[in-house]
């Protein structure tokens, strides 16, 4: 809703985030050792063989899902590979360090990280790990419980989401967005007044639904920015990915409890095996979440008898890759048995991603930069791309020159309305450019 500016540590690696993309990155990350190495080609299975957002719980069970991946085609950006299988953009590039965001190599595989240690939680309703950024929803009885679970965007350093016991008080569909003042405040100081209120529709930050909870003025909700899901880019609210709200939205009764917590290490059982997930935490986490998971994994080792591998602990703890790693001593080949991913064939259209048109010269455009490297220019033609509402980009290279050309607009307002919010969101001086006279 209001643009911010911060920086973002993920796996060894520092991220610029402007608004809600990243811009820059500063790599240096550690990489586990065996994740992604195969002695022969793995079998390719559709996407249809992958389980993403509904699970069932076996009894005594606290690990679900399994780590998939997928070789990337051209034009792939993290984002779309992210929305389309129901990740946070956080999770894509915690399990996969040093892989472009916005261009990335075709060819190039990633690990799709679709399995999850379930938050520490006893009863049933939703439950939001901040440090994670993902909502876990339980519901069912005794034996038969199955958790639901999608990626959210939560809020930043400085309006950072609450934590605590909450409820669903009311469920609202095309949902009015009344401007906080605050917000409405720092929109003012940059030159882009609000009005008192938003109404349904492309501009409103709330989406197609939202559900408002008990603690005044915090809400879960949609997106227009579904780039952002995966980031702490929010004034405090819990965003979803629009097609994942809509479901959540229809499987929440009111008075569903919410509980609102942080931990970013998580250690749980599948079978005979023990896990440890490892996120990085918020700044204000401290030194405590750090003896607690070593507490309760001594405590595991002692009711279970399986001894725990301790130097395995402390490197997922340092490499953070927020991917369920086991722990329990074992012969190296059993543990890259257990690893083992899945292969998935790449779909034949990633659900959401921004559609390119082509370049029309009877059309307005805005060129939002000029530059040398093809790359670059690539990689902000995607950052405009994946905006909230989208402004569609292309790239235009001309000899050594590679244009990046805003638009089609149908007309000079619309043209104008694009350039303003290339100099908000991105600090960009764009320069209108007429149609073609014929």
């Amino acid at each position: 809703m209001g643009r911010t500016k911060s920086l973002f540590r993920s796996s060894g690696c520092l991220w610029l985030i402007v608004g809600s993309l990243f811009i820059l990155s500063f790599h240096g990350c550690a990489v586990i050792k065996g994740l992604q190495k195969k002695a022969e080609p793995p079998p390719i299975y559709p996407e249809h063989y992958l389980d993403r957002k509904d699970f069932f719980v076996a009894n005594g069970d606290s690990v679900v899902g399994r780590l998939a991946a997928i070789k990337l085609k051209n034009g792939d950006t993290l984002p779309d590979i992210a929305r389309h299988f129901s990740l946070g953009i956080n999770a894509l590039v915690e399990a996969n360090p040093g892989v472009d965001v916005w261009v990335p190599k075709a060819g190039e595989r990633i690990m799709l990280p679709l399995s999850f240690i379930l938050p520490d939680f006893v009863g049933k309703g939703i439950v939001i790990n901040l440090a994670s950024m993902r909502l876990f929803y339980f519901k069912g009885e005794n034996n038969a419980v199955v958790v639901s679970t999608y990626p959210v965007g939560v809020g930043t350093t400085e309006r950072p989401t609450p934590m605590g016991e909450m409820h669903v008080v009311r469920k609202v569909t095309k949902p009015t967005w009344h401007v906080p003042a605050s917000i409405a405040e720092d929109h003012r100081k940059k030159g882009d007044p609000l009005p008192a209120k938003i109404p349904p529709g492309p501009l409103n930050p709330l989406g197609e639904y939202a559900l408002y909870l008990s603690k005044p003025t915090y809400l879960i909700h949609g997106t227009n920015k579904p780039s952002s899901i995966g980031l702490r880019a929010t004034n405090g609210c819990i965003r979803l990915y629009p097609e994942d709200i809509r479901q959540l939205y229809a499987d929440t009764p009111l008075k569903t409890p919410v509980s609102i917590i942080n931990q970013p290490y998580l250690a749980g059982q599948r079978g005979e095996v023990l896990y440890l997930e490892a996120h990085a935490p918020f700044e204000s986490s401290g030194s405590g979440d750090l003896e607690k998971i070593h507490v309760k994994l001594r405590k595991m080792e002692k009711e279970t008898g399986r001894m725990l591998d301790w130097k395995k602990v402390k490197e997922v703890l340092a490499e953070a890759r927020g991917i369920p790693i086991p722990i329990s001593e074992m012969r190296e080949d059993n543990r890259e048995r257990i690893m083992d991913t899945i292969e998935i064939s790449h779909p034949d259209k990633l659900y959401g991603k921004p559609e390119i048109p082509e370049l029309k010269v009877d059309a307005w455009y805005v060129l939002a930069a000029t530059v040398s490297e093809k790359i670059e220019a690539m990689r902000l033609a995607a950052i405009i791309n994946h905006q909230g509402p989208q402004i569609p980009a292309t790239v235009l290279s001309i000899n050594d020159r590679h244009r990046v050309m805003a638009g089609p607009f149908r007309d000079v307002r619309e043209a104008k309305d694009a350039m303003k919010r290339l100099k908000i969101d991105l600090e960009l001086d764009g320069i209108l450019v007429e149609p073609v006279k014929k």
